[in-house]
């Protein structure tokens, strides 16, 4: 009874570590895979935000791309974001929808808080409220499930919108 118990708890800690550990395939995304996703969110933001920044009447003080990290701890999972900081705004949210709306970003919804965000082509599109001393615009990619031993890339890098 006893080698039974002790034979159950050897199968129950092997199946858990198995699944924290993504089943031992190693699986996921590679370095290739998120340079890909970075070269789709920069075309994407290059066609999107000078558009969004222009008819808020705003100009763009800083432009940059990074990866964000997510997960839980246990998952590595990242996405790549362009951001805008743009100062002069004048606009205000309803503004914002309809610049979004003219870039081509779709189920467009207004944050009870300030700023909208909705879709483009499956990446995530959202801007801070206008009314504000400055504000932000974003393009982001999915977050991807990245394999093992992947190096991370912490650094902001300057993104050219021209």
């Amino acid at each position: 009874m006893v080698n039974r118990r002790v034979r159950a708890s050897a199968v129950v800690a092997a199946l858990s570590l198995l699944a924290l550990s993504g089943c031992g395939g190693g699986g996921g995304a590679t370095a290739d895979d998120l340079d890909a996703s970075r070269d789709e969110v920069l075309a994407a933001a290059r066609q999107v935000l000078p558009g969004v920044v222009d008819a808020l009447g705003a100009q763009v003080q800083d432009a940059y791309g990074e990866f964000d990290m997510g997960g839980d701890g246990i998952v590595d999972r990242r996405r790549y974001s362009v951001t805008v900081i743009a100062v002069g705004a004048q606009a205000d949210t309803d503004d914002l929808v309809a610049a979004l709306e003219d870039a081509g970003v779709t189920d467009v919804q207004v944050n009870p808080i300030g700023g909208a965000a909705g879709q483009r082509d499956g990446l995530d599109v959202s801007g801070s409220d206008p009314g504000g001393r400055d504000m932000s615009v974003s393009v982001s990619g999915p977050y991807l499930e990245v394999a093992d031993g992947v190096p991370r890339e912490a650094a902001r890098q300057e993104v050219d919108l021209g």
